[in-house]
């Protein structure tokens, strides 16, 4: 038994040798080749699988760490694709805004352009209307009744004259109402010669009163009459002539008149020599007689958009006596004058001149501005508001030097 129980232990011996030969290193395997302890067998064992789980616990860790290498290059690529993305819309918004930035400036601009154009539009029609009110004070009445008839033709009965055409006809009339101004006219010949001559001679006529109560009672009325001939173009004779009488209680009247009367020959548009006389008389001026007469040259600086800028300039001669008797000393020399005027055209109705005169001498000089507003009331009637201020550089004792003046006055121009 015992040997039959030692052969079978025998091939068991050798089958646990083969099992541990299938499981540990070689190394091991040469080792279990030699007899050795059933401990020091066990312990060898045992080393043998601490050493094999060692180097797989490292190749986890390599492995580990090859993945967790591997995560960081992900997140990192992550990031760097976030971060694009994050500009690129950064990016986006920023060109929305600018491209609405330019819409609103594209709107902007067409709403200007579009305004500009309405603007535009109106302009050329007030200036369409002003173009035509001009003509049809500037043209005769006879322009005015062809206008309208070329305008109207259906207003006019004709008939076939003995060549065959159309003409007026004598036993017809003509009642032809032209909208400026309402004309009317009686028969026209047809075969009349047409009178297209323009219109040379204008004028003005100005009243005013006026009525002080304080002390003593005081009266002033004062007028003036302005009369124009032109030639256009060639030569233009203005008169104007001014007047007041004023009277105060228990005094005497005081009288004062203008007279100034002035030609221009005109070599172009915008040039012209002149020829003026400006003779004044006052009773209550700080000179009684002050005479000037002048020649010079005039120069048209512009004309147009309702504007008019015009300078005058040349040497000439003054006498100038005061009022208060024979012991003050009178200013007799030449003189050089400059004048400048301005006038502007506020509305259809409503216009404003300034003007300024200076006249240098040796012994005196005066320096003359007046502000006048003129506005249409009805037709041809004009309300005007002018202020008047005169400096005299060298008076007589006991008078001032300043002399100033306002009015409102009524004008009838025709």
């Amino acid at each position: 038994m015992d040997s039959f129980q030692g052969e079978d232990a025998e091939p068991n011996k050798k089958e646990e040798v083969k099992e541990q030969e299938t499981v540990v290193d070689p190394e091991v395997v040469v080792l279990q080749q030699t007899p050795i302890p059933k401990e020091e067998s066990e312990s060898l064992l045992v080393t043998a699988t601490q050493a094999q789980a060692k180097k797989q616990i490292d190749a986890l860790k390599a492995q580990l760490e090859a993945e967790k290498l591997k995560n960081q290059q992900a997140l990192a690529a992550q990031q760097t694709q976030q971060s694009k993305l994050n500009y690129l819309q950064s990016e986006n918004e920023r060109l929305f805004d600018q491209v609405s930035t330019l819409d609103n400036q594209v709107n902007i601009q067409e709403s200007y352009l579009a305004e500009s154009l309405k603007r535009e539009q109106r302009l050329n029609e007030t200036l369409q209307k002003q173009l035509l009110q001009k003509a049809s004070i500037t043209s005769s009445p006879i322009d005015n009744i062809k206008s309208s008839i070329d305008q109207q033709p259906d207003l006019l009965k004709t008939k076939k004259d003995s060549s065959g055409k159309e003409a007026i006809s004598d036993a017809e009339f003509i009642d032809v109402a032209v909208q400026t101004n309402n004309i009317k006219t009686d028969v026209v010949d047809g075969n009349e010669p047409v009178n297209e001559e323009e219109k040379r001679f204008s004028g003005a006529v100005e009243f005013g009163f006026n009525y002080d109560q304080d002390i003593d009672v005081t009266k002033s009325a004062d007028g003036r009459l302005i009369l124009d001939y032109n030639v256009t173009d060639n030569y233009n004779i203005n008169n104007d002539i001014q007047f007041e009488f004023e009277d105060e209680e228990d005094e005497d009247t005081d009288n004062d008149w203008r007279w100034q009367l002035q030609g221009n020959y005109s070599l172009d548009l915008v040039n012209s020599l002149f020829l003026r006389s400006d003779i004044q008389r006052s009773q209550s001026a700080s000179y009684e007689k002050e005479d000037t007469f002048t020649v010079g040259h005039g120069h048209v600086f512009f004309n147009e958009n309702n504007h008019k800028f015009n300078t005058e300039f040349g040497p000439g001669y003054k006498v100038a006596e005061p009022n208060d008797g024979e012991d003050e000393v009178s200013y007799n020399e030449f003189i050089v004058r400059t004048k400048l005027n301005y006038e502007r055209i506020v509305t259809e109705n409503l216009q404003v001149t300034l003007e300024g005169t200076f006249e240098l001498g040796h012994k005196n000089s005066v320096y003359e501005s007046e502000f006048k507003i003129q506005n249409r009331i009805y037709q041809e009637l004009y309300l005007i508001f002018d202020i008047n201020y005169k400096y005299n550089q060298n008076v007589p004792d006991d008078t001032e030097n300043d002399e100033l003046s306002t009015g409102f006055n009524l004008q009838y121009a025709f």
